[in-house]
């Protein structure tokens, strides 16, 4: 499993640390070791004084409500530069989009100092653009034949685990990156959880993952601006020049670890860039409350007068295998997108939460001293969102460390890729239990009133790296959906269709 509720995070509240009120000298004070461990060789970004350096520029799926296009632009930039245009060519020729500051809030800002991140909705009808030279995707496709899947990208860093952050294929996002651009797939679909450098390398680690950047001393949440390059946006840029890409949040993006850059770089929606900043309590900051952020949804055209539309859930909070009182307003969000996804002809719907639904962990994982243990995954989000899945011919999460599908009688397709880069989870056994969802494993109910689901009727499991690339079939809601090892390797394919799917 992954560490999704880490049991050493502090309660939300609790205060970052003592003696730090000066959070600009604190950040000042660190810069030196973090531009020594982390700023090396490709990521020396900042440019001379006056000079506009560019760091990244992509293209984000945004709600319609957002962007009439269905896209903005982001580009990162040193510290202090303007905002760029964005050069473009439309229906009249060519023309130049503004892109405005995107700024973090003041209470998480000094942690983002060296970098300058700019926006802008495209206009409907652009056939190409640019920022600073460089090809960012201009709109979205006009028929879609191909989708690329992947999430857990990260590299882990934690109290717990050190991956080979230095091998490349100890830790492969980049390569598997470069498979996906090789692919010119026509959007690209990630469910989230894209940080994971939560502590500085330990002594006599660094061979495994010397160069990390650690930390900011005197702040509530893991990240910084150096960190998201390393860990994200450098390993991401071959894929930034070939297709729109639709970002959804995971648990670590919650505010304790690395939403405030998730929100700065990622979410599509203005004024969420302040969603996680730290509150000032006491003199300390402290991390922002537990939320969620709306359900919103896409559209993508298929052939044949099909289209695909996209639930997107937060479900960065929670807990896995407890039921707590978050389960109540996690609900919300999947009415939210019940709401979006009413049946219309000719539309088919997936949802894509971070938290899986129907997941199943390896049985090493499963409490030998618990008798009603039992090995399914998401207690919560499957209480949550109780009811609610009859609009769906698919649900993709992530999370787990693994590809994984599972079929329950009468449910969408549940599809599980965590295998983006992120340490994997443990190899096996993985197998499909007596009991369904739900239920403990004596078959009681886990939860009065709720009739537990019937046990699976397919599960397929592969524990290695990887991405995917998913096609559309002949059929409303069919699609092939072919598996891949990191190294662009045949890793096996799965058939949806009838809300049902099949890997092999």
């Amino acid at each position: 499993m992954t560490s999704s509720d880490n049991p050493n995070d502090p309660a939300p509240g609790t205060p970052a640390s003592s003696g730090r009120h000066d959070r600009r000298a604190v950040w000042l004070a660190t810069g030196v070791v973090v531009v020594a461990l982390g700023l090396i060789g490709a990521l020396l970004w900042v440019g001379h004084s006056g000079q506009r350096e560019l760091v990244a520029a992509y293209t984000l799926v945004a709600p319609t409500d957002v962007a009439e296009s269905g896209v903005v632009a982001r580009a990162i930039l040193n510290a202090g530069a303007e905002c760029p245009t964005v050069d473009a060519v439309g229906p009249s020729g060519d023309q130049q989009v503004a892109m405005t500051v995107r700024a973090p809030a003041p209470t998480a800002a000094p942690v983002f100092d060296d970098i300058t991140v700019c926006t802008a909705v495209l206009p409907v009808g652009l056939s190409e653009a640019t920022v600073d030279g460089r090809n960012i995707p201009a709109a979205m496709p006009e028929q879609v034949d191909e989708l690329a899947i992947f999430a857990d990208s990260g590299c882990r860093v934690d109290d717990k685990r050190i991956q080979d952050c230095n091998d490349p294929d100890g830790w492969p996002f980049a390569q598997i990156a470069r498979n996906i651009a090789a692919a010119q797939p026509d959007l690209i679909l990630d469910p989230g959880d894209y940080y994971y450098r939560e502590m500085a390398c330990p002594a006599g680690q660094e061979d495994l993952c010397g160069g990390t950047v650690a930390p900011v001393p005197g702040f509530p949440f893991d990240e910084s601006d150096a960190g998201w390059l390393q860990d994200v946006i450098e390993p991401m840029q071959s894929m930034f020049p070939v297709a729109p890409m639709a970002m959804l949040r995971g648990n670590h993006e919650d505010c304790g670890r690395a939403g405030n850059g998730f929100f700065l770089f990622f979410d599509p929606r203005p004024g969420t860039e302040g969603t996680c900043a730290p509150v000032e309590r006491n003199g300390e900051l402290v991390r922002a409350e537990p939320q969620t952020t709306p359900s919103w949804s896409f559209d993508l055209p298929l052939r044949d007068d099909r289209t695909l539309r996209v639930a997107m859930v937060d479900s960065a909070y929670g807990s896995d295998k407890e039921l707590t009182p978050w389960v109540d307003r996690q609900r919300g969000s999947y009415r939210e997108a019940d709401a979006l996804t009413t049946p219309e002809p000719g539309v088919e719907s997936w949802l894509v939460t971070h938290r899986p639904l129907f997941a199943l962990i390896s049985a090493s994982q499963v409490p030998t001293d618990d008798p009603l243990a039992e090995p399914w995954s998401s207690d919560g989000q499957m209480v949550a969102a109780y009811g609610l899945l009859g609009n769906y011919q698919m649900i993709l999460a992530s999370h787990n460390h693994y590809v994984q599908s599972v079929q329950i009688p009468g449910q969408p397709g549940a599809l599980i890729m965590g295998n983006g880069g992120a340490l994997l989870d443990p190899s096996g056994p993985y197998a499909i239990p007596p009991t369904g969802p739900l239920a403990f494993a004596d078959g009681t109910p886990m939860v009065p009133g709720l009739e537990p689901y019937p046990t699976a009727t397919h599960m397929w499991t592969r524990v290695q790296y990887g991405y995917a690339l998913a096609r559309p079939g002949d059929a409303p809601g069919s699609w092939t959906i072919d598996q891949y090892e990191f190294d662009g390797t045949p890793l096996g394919v799965c058939q949806l269709a009838d809300r049902t799917i099949e890997c092999v």
